[in-house]
């Protein structure tokens, strides 16, 4: 039961990163546009091992009362609301932690135990994302998206 349970919220996660993982690469490289964005990322990247690890895990730490204050808010019969809060911050967090991770990986990958961590959630996060790639359900997913994705670049394409 627990299995089928975890899988079912590691299906959501990985709908929800699937789904918001281009719209991550949009606004990034959006950002990427200013120079004051560029001038602080190079910045951040130029600090210490150290540094970049506590740069890193502010977006992190800094999302998750807010993730709390969305359970909250659904414990309290506000799902709409409480699961708004939640995805914003998850959503913003993981925006965050992600780009920071692009420009400091290089420097926390020499942390030992970081390095470790990372090649070891990789593993198990691939692991389950195989997985869940496997079943008939994200498989008619993956139609109704490839299909709904054919149609709008059609559209998209019609009105240029």
């Amino acid at each position: 039961m627990l299995r089928y349970l975890f899988t079912l919220v590691m299906f959501v996660v990985i709908l929800i990163e699937e789904a918001f993982w281009s719209v991550f690469e949009t606004v990034s490289g959006f950002f990427e546009r200013f120079k004051l964005i560029r001038k602080l990322e190079e910045f951040v990247a130029a600090r210490s091992p150290a540094i970049c690890l506590a740069l890193f895990l502010i977006p992190i730490l800094l999302m998750l009362p807010f993730k709390f204050v969305g359970v909250w808010l659904i414990a309290r019969g506000h799902p709409l609301d409480g699961l708004f809060v939640f995805l914003l911050a998850k959503a913003t967090g993981t925006f965050l932690a992600a780009r920071l991770l692009a420009i400091t990986k290089n420097k926390l990958m020499t942390i030992r135990w970081f390095a470790y961590c990372f090649e070891k959630f990789i593993g198990w996060k691939d692991g389950v994302k195989n997985y869940i790639h496997a079943t008939a359900s994200y498989q008619a997913y993956r139609r109704f998206r490839d299909a709904l994705d054919a149609k709008l670049e059609e559209i998209f394409k019609r009105e240029k």
